[in-house]
């Protein structure tokens, strides 16, 4: 069974190498610029196993749209991504149940071996 992983960036050349990386491996991606948009997908109850979250958005902070997703979907698993030095941030999202962290530039092959490791994670098989 494929796996849907959601990248939620602002920055569209980010969510397009993702894609293409991620699609090249065999997962199912969708892509949005918005944290509104991640809410409204994540409300949809469209497959999502996987979340890719940019920190810093205009709008709805990462943050914020990270508070909404536990809320609609507490097991739901979400990793930060930052191109930035925010430590308190972080540190608020790790406190909220953040999975983990990338920072940008980011490593492909580092994404795919954390994508790997979740997906073996016993309750997420």
């Amino acid at each position: 069974m494929t796996k849907t992983i959601l990248v939620v960036d602002d920055d569209q050349s980010i969510n397009s190498i993702f894609e293409f990386v991620l699609q090249q491996a065999g997962y199912y991606t969708i892509t949005t610029t918005a944290g509104q948009d991640c809410i409204d997908i994540i409300k949809s109850d469209q497959p999502v196993d996987l979340v890719f979250l940019d920190l810093k958005m205009p709008g709805i902070s990462g943050i914020d749209t990270f508070k909404e997703i536990q809320k609609l979907r507490p097991m739901l698993l979400v990793i930060m991504m930052t191109g930035y030095s925010v430590d308190e941030l972080l540190r608020d999202a790790f406190e909220l149940g953040a999975y983990g962290v990338i920072y940008k530039p980011f490593d492909v092959e580092e994404v795919l071996s954390v994508i790997e490791k979740i997906f073996r994670l016993p309750a997420l098989s």
